[in-house]
Formats: structure tokens, C-alpha cells, sequence
């Protein structure tokens, strides 16, 4: 089987969506011909974490790792809090204490791209051994964080290897970058840095078709739209909801607050008692505060249930 090398910063024990492109990819790739190698660090910070999917990742796969230096980790011990809410990407757009104003401007403008930029230069000298010694010729890096997309960069321009960029998001056009109180020199640097990747990989890989459009404009590199997806059904008793039950599961940031979905569940329960009596909205995952805020505007406090984070299998189950 032909091998490739898979760079990633999100890797079981690590929950959330940003773990399960890869890990699922992993999971397949075998049956395409594909032996994947997987690399990953030491010793991340994540902030969730999600030990079930430690099952999922197969028998036999070689994952290499390498420490990384994780300024997040430090900044908790200030606080945990705002930390979290920063490196998962949960920026409040308004009453920002003077606290967090401060670490998200040394955040964009120290940390670019991100704050997992102090293992590029670590991971390259070690990858750039180990592809010689095993004769690996394909790299593929998943972000964000992108500065993993910059180890691929300096790879592909040390060694000539072929190189697959994958974008679980978008990377200047994501709603929280222009959140990062980012000076004139820094937004240059961040789009700099991205076009500088789009225009090197050799191939390039985006979740939707809006993404491969924005980049379309910076690349003429080839795009492939490759959407997430699922590997199976719940396999559980149906235990259906004894209300009528609005879910979402997943991130629910600032930017994806859909205020008018909010303005018509509070019209239909200010003017339906049946449905009033009924409705039940179950918000599962990260929420921000500004959702939250919309929620309580439009009179849902009442009839929500916010349950946080859950694990995979939880998930399925809802």
C-alpha cells in the first residue's frame, strides 16, 4: 500500500467536530490503498476531550508524536475561563472584560497564525528525517489550527513532496478572525500566510462549496469539496422525546446565531398554547453567550434546555 503522512493538531483522546474529519478518514483510507501515518503532538491543550474516540482510531496505525509548546496551558492559570472560550473560538462580540480584550489582541497579533505556531519549526526538522528514512512522498495537513498547514508549506518547499492542504474552515473569512483585534501588519501577515499555502499545496481540500469559491479567488490550485459526514446509525433503543423537541448539535458561536429562527420559535409560543405547552429546545455543544442572550430576547429561557459538550456516542443518541 502506498503511504501518505498525516499532520493534525486534533487526535483521540480530543472531542468535538474538529477530531472526527481526520480520525474517520484514518478509519478508510486502508480500504483505498492508503497506509496513513499519523502525526500529532505530545502533549496538546484541548479543551474537550472525548476518551470514547480512542476506539475508533484502527489497529495498526503508526502515530508519531512531538512536543509542542502550548501558550493556552499558561494563559489558563490567569483564566481557565476566557481561555477556553478564545482558543475554541467563542468571542463574545459585546461587554468584553479588559482582560479578554488583552489576550485576544496578543493572541492575533503575537500568535500568527494561531498559537500552535512554536510547532512548525520543531516538526520540520523531525518530519523532514522521517519522510527521508521512510520514503513517504505525500503529506496531507488538516486545519485549523493552520500553522499546521505551515509545516506542509516548509516540507513541500524543503523535500518537493506532493502536499494536500485540508480546511476544516476557512481561515481570514472564519467569523471569528476579524474578532482578534488584529492590527494592519497582522491581517497582512494572516492573509499573507494564507495565500502563500493555497498558491503551494498541490492540492487542496474544503468542507463546502462557499470555502472552495473564496479560495477559488486567492488559487488557481485544484479544490475539492469533500463535505463531513457520518460512518453509521445509532444503534439504541428509539427513546423518543416526550416533547415536541428542537435540537441542534454542535457549535453554536457568534457568528452563527440564527436570530430569526429565535424571533419565530417566540412568536409561535406567544400565540399557540398547544404549542406552547409542547416546545422544547435543546441546545447540545459549545453556545456562546451572544446565542444565549438571543435566546433569552425572544422569550425561550423557559422551554431550552442548554446541555453542553457530549460525547460521540451521547451525540448520536440525541
Amino acid at each position: 500500500m502506498r503511504r501518505v503522512l498525516i499532520i493534525t493538531y486534533y487526535w483521540p483522546p480530543a472531542g468535538g467536530p474538529g477530531v472526527q474529519r481526520w480520525l474517520k478518514f484514518v478509519k478508510y483510507l486502508r480500504d483505498f490503498g492508503v497506509d496513513p501515518v499519523v502525526y500529532i503532538p505530545e502533549n496538546p491543550y484541548y479543551v474537550l476531550t472525548d476518551p470514547s474516540l480512542l476506539q475508533e482510531v484502527p489497529e495498526g496505525i503508526t502515530v508519531l508524536t512531538r512536543k509542542i509548546w502550548e501558550p493556552y496551558q499558561w494563559a489558563s492559570r490567569i483564566s481557565g475561563k476566557k481561555t477556553k472560550r478564545i482558543s475554541s473560538g467563542v468571542i463574545h462580540h459585546k461587554n468584553q472584560s479588559l482582560l479578554e480584550k488583552a489576550m485576544l489582541w496578543i493572541r492575533g497579533n503575537y500568535f500568527i497564525p494561531d498559537a500552535r505556531i512554536s510547532w512548525v519549526r520543531p516538526s520540520v526538522k523531525f518530519l523532514s528525517d522521517y519522510l527521508g528514512k521512510e520514503k513517504i512522498d505525500t503529506i496531507i495537513t488538516t486545519g485549523p489550527p493552520h500553522s499546521v498547514h505551515l509545516i506542509g508549506l516548509h516540507l513541500k518547499e524543503s523535500l518537493q513532496i506532493k502536499w494536500v492542504a485540508d480546511f476544516r474552515d476557512p481561515w481570514t473569512s472564519i467569523g471569528y478572525h476579524s474578532k482578534l483585534r488584529l492590527s494592519k501588519a497582522s491581517e497582512k501577515r494572516h492573509k499573507g500566510l494564507e495565500k502563500q499555502v493555497l498558491t503551494t499545496a498541490d492540492h487542496i481540500i474544503v468542507t463546502s462549496d462557499t470555502t472552495r469559491k473564496e479560495f477559488k479567488a486567492i488559487t488557481d490550485k485544484p479544490i475539492a469539496v469533500i463535505t463531513n459526514g457520518y460512518d453509521g446509525v445509532y444503534q439504541g433503543p428509539p427513546g423518543l422525546d416526550d416533547k415536541f423537541t428542537l435540537s441542534h448539535i454542535g457549535s453554536l458561536l457568534s457568528g452563527r446565531n440564527p436570530e430569526i429562527l429565535w424571533q419565530v420559535l417566540g412568536d409561535l409560543l406567544g400565540g399557540n398554547k398547544k404549542f406552547r405547552e409542547a416546545f422544547r429546545l435543546q441546545l447540545i455543544g459549545v453556545v456562546s453567550k451572544d446565542v444565549l442572550s438571543s435566546v433569552e430576547k425572544y422569550g425561550l429561557v423557559g422551554h431550552t434546555s442548554v446541555l453542553g459538550y457530549v460525547d460521540h456516542d451521547k451525540a448520536m443518541e440525541f
